[in-house]
């Protein structure tokens, strides 16, 4: 199975900015050939980046989506025209979306279904709470997400879907965790989940189609801990936030997933 590795860029970066940066990737990035790479820039990038992403070997993804097709919704933007624009990737249910704005894992579903309708690849992110683990639910938590999230999609189609596993008390973001320390995942943490989440697909999808969706850890990704956390089995590439900003630290994350292929 090939790395995945993403760069989720959130509201950090403006269109001009993005064009600089995007461009600083291509050049970058332009001889790895073994990882499949996609880059979710905000909305107001995604026309400019689509242009600049073009005949390159880096994706274009968004980072949200309405589950409607369109019509009267303030502030929402239709899968639709996420295709028209040249996205083929779609992140579903982080925890910002969840946590901040209140999105259940029904709603995720609805978004997630529409997503496959359209052939946008949706990449999942499940994840729990440092409390959610203190009180020994992490488990439990990711499970139910998982299986509210997964509702009705068929075996056809999970095999277009990525699992991201971002331990929400390992996101750089003081609006989902205003106190204590925000560190990544140890390898024995990680491991563990994914080992969890990869025996949860098998045991939903049977062994020859579980055992080949993709599981992307997520969370305080950086070059310093990548290449260890790419060499943990189960972990199939990361979706990466605050280091993805850079052009070169998100290539030298590439460039460890390309080394371990």
């Amino acid at each position: 199975m090939r790395y995945i590795i993403g760069g989720n860029w959130k509201m950090q970066m403006g269109p001009l900015n993005s064009i600089k940066i995007a461009k600083e990737m291509v050049n970058h990035l332009k001889d790895i050939k073994n990882i499949e790479i996609f880059i979710a820039p905000s909305y107001t990038s995604l026309k400019d980046l689509s242009e600049i992403f073009k005949g390159s070997n880096i994706k274009l993804s968004a980072q949200n989506m309405s589950e409607f097709d369109e019509g009267a919704f303030t502030g929402e933007i239709a899968g639709k025209w996420l295709v028209e624009l040249g996205c083929s990737y779609v992140i579903l249910g982080h925890s910002e979306r969840r946590r901040i704005f209140g999105e259940s894992s029904e709603k995720v579903n609805k978004k997630l279904l529409k997503a496959l309708e359209l052939g946008l690849k949706p990449v999942l992110c499940i994840g729990e709470t440092a409390q959610e683990r203190i009180e020994g639910k992490k488990f439990r938590v990711n499970e139910e997400q998982l299986e509210k999230s997964l509702s009705n999609v068929s075996l056809n189609q999970i095999s277009q879907i990525i699992i991201a596993y971002e331990p929400v008390w390992a996101i750089n973001n003081r609006a989902l965790n205003p106190v204590g320390e925000i560190r990544a995942a140890t390898p024995a943490e990680a491991k563990e989940m994914h080992d969890f989440i990869r025996s949860w697909l098998i045991d939903k999808y049977g062994s020859n189609i579980g055992q080949n969706i993709p599981i992307q850890y997520g969370g305080s990704v950086t070059p310093e801990n990548s290449e260890e956390l790419f060499k943990i089995p189960n972990i199939n590439g990361a979706l990466v936030g605050t280091s993805s900003l850079s052009a070169e630290k998100f290539s030298k994350i590439v460039f460890y997933a390309s080394k371990l292929s």
